[in-house]
């Protein structure tokens, strides 16, 4: 009896392949595994347990973000509600864009145009008052 290559190999991938699918059919219904994660030979007990353990703390997690959010638009309402905007509050801002949150800033400014025409206002002063000290040490220099 000859066998040519693509039934040899059709052989090797069946013996291979038939225990690998019958371990993964074990796993995904005796460990609750998701099927597909069943499929990665190094997906372990420990890593579904986190994966779970992330899924009920992630209500939580929104919860704190969300009050976050809440206080970060309060606190920055009422400064530009009261006409109450500093120049610290600018280079709190301007820090704040520097973290990456760009979107949180331009979004509060968009909410209080007058807010927006404070702080830069401000912001030109603190520019402008930033270059001309640049430019003082380069003379001294």
């Amino acid at each position: 009896m000859n066998f040519n290559s693509t039934q040899i190999i059709t052989a090797i991938v069946a013996i291979i392949a038939i225990p690998y699918l019958i371990i993964v059919l074990r796993r995904a219904s005796g460990q609750n595994f998701p099927f597909i994660k069943a499929l990665n030979p190094f997906y372990t007990k420990e890593m579904q347990e986190a994966d779970e353990l992330k899924k009920s703390i992630s209500p939580i997690l929104d919860e704190i973000e969300t009050q976050r959010v809440a206080k970060f638009i309060k606190h920055w309402s009422d400064k530009f509600e009261n006409n109450r905007l500093t120049v610290q509050d600018v280079e709190k801002l301007n820090a704040t864009i520097a973290d990456g949150g760009a979107d949180q800033v331009n979004g509060i400014l968009a909410i209080h145009p007058n807010g927006r025409n404070m702080f830069n206002s401000i912001n030109e002063k603190l520019t402008s008052k930033a270059a001309a000290q640049v430019e003082e040490g380069a003379i001294l220099a």
